[in-house]
């Protein structure tokens, strides 16, 4: 049986069982639920949920009874952590994990969502990591090119609904490669180490269907400029429950 933690998230309003070993929420999921709270929707869908962190941090900030959220998990061992942890966190809205492949989406799921957000898998190829651990692997390793995600992703989204991805900084071009011709109003928020850093990671936001131009944000800096490894007040902000602006 596989050893687990239960983990604090959003200043103890969380916790969240996850593997001890191998993929583990951490940083992205924080700010993915955060990115997605700043957003209006009725009903919102996680691509690769997991074990349902981003999901139940976005149901934690948002308390709407009205709302409705879904996460879309392939590997069945992730999917029982998130219905558990559903169960350990009741939330105001309704949450619902559903067992299934955002690169072959439910036909019931298609066109149903006003928002579809994702931290996809960092790698194309099974080449680019080399981790014994094979939940680790399946959580990095997409299986097929990020279009295909994000194309998925796409088909789930109501017609003028929204999109929102965390990735690699360096993955910028083909997201906004996947995008283009099907959504607009597309924002980039850089998250850097450091102010001055590159960016590591990037937060984009768009709406389907839309042809409103590319918005380049301030962007957030995880860390002070000088330090002994603490979190910027930004960051800690948003870790203690606050909202990113995307």
């Amino acid at each position: 049986m596989t050893e687990t933690t239960h983990d604090i998230f959003l200043k103890g309003a969380l916790t969240i069982e996850q593997p001890s070993k191998g993929y583990r929420a951490g940083t992205d999921a924080v700010l993915l639920g955060a990115a997605a709270a700043s957003i209006p929707f009725r009903t919102a869908l996680e691509a690769g949920c997991g074990v349902g962190t981003a999901l139940l941090s976005l149901g934690s900030l948002r308390a709407d009874s009205k709302l409705r959220l879904t996460g879309l998990e392939k590997d069945e061992a992730a999917w029982s952590l998130a219905e558990a942890n559903g169960t350990r966190n009741p939330l105001q809205c309704e949450v619902n994990f559903v067992l299934g492949d955002v690169l072959a989406p439910d036909e019931a799921l298609l066109g149903q969502f006003d928002l579809v957000f994702s931290n996809p898998p960092y790698f194309d190829d099974d080449l680019a990591i080399r981790d014994p651990d094979e939940s680790r692997q399946a959580a990095h390793i997409l299986g097929a090119p990020l279009d295909a995600w994000i194309k998925g992703m796409l088909a789930m989204t109501t017609p003028k609904g929204r999109f929102l991805m965390i990735h690699r900084a360096d993955r910028l071009p083909d997201i906004l490669a996947a995008l283009r011709g099907k959504a607009g109003d597309i924002g980039v928020c850089p998250v850097r180490p450091r102010a001055g850093d590159p960016a590591k990671r990037v937060v984009v936001s768009a709406r389907k269907g839309s042809r409103a131009p590319l918005r380049l944000l301030a962007g957030i800096d995880m860390h002070p400029p000088v330090g002994d490894g603490r979190f910027s007040l930004a960051y800690q902000a948003i870790c203690d429950g606050g909202v990113l602006a995307v």
